[in-house]
């Protein structure tokens, strides 16, 4: 399990973030006990646990463009974060316009 600490922004609630980064509310509850999720406040930091849903066997590559964020990258290639995380160095993720991420492939 990866762990993305975010801040909590004016208008933010639970669900819109589980949504933004396709992240079960209940696993953000879970990983987040000290912390009232019922009454967030703007500045918090919270634990967002990403928890890679599948293994995948093929990737393909996204090209970042200006004004990408983690949460944007994760809705256009509909996949979970914590498996763009895990397919790309977590460490050294840079959001910069044209940087290139590997990306995996969901196949339906």
């Amino acid at each position: 399990m990866f762990c993305l600490y975010y801040e909590i922004k004016p208008g933010d609630t639970l669900y819109s973030i589980s949504r933004r980064y396709n992240v079960d509310i209940n696993t953000i509850i879970s990983a987040n006990p000290f912390i009232n999720v019922y009454n967030l406040q703007a500045g918090d930091v919270i634990c967002l646990p990403c928890i890679p849903q599948d293994r995948y066997n093929q990737f393909t590559t996204y090209t970042v463009e200006s004004g990408d964020t983690l949460g944007t990258v994760i809705s256009k290639n509909r996949i979970n974060l914590a498996n763009l995380l895990e397919a790309n160095d977590i460490y050294s993720i840079s959001l910069m316009p044209g940087t290139i991420l590997s990306v995996p492939v969901i196949i339906e």
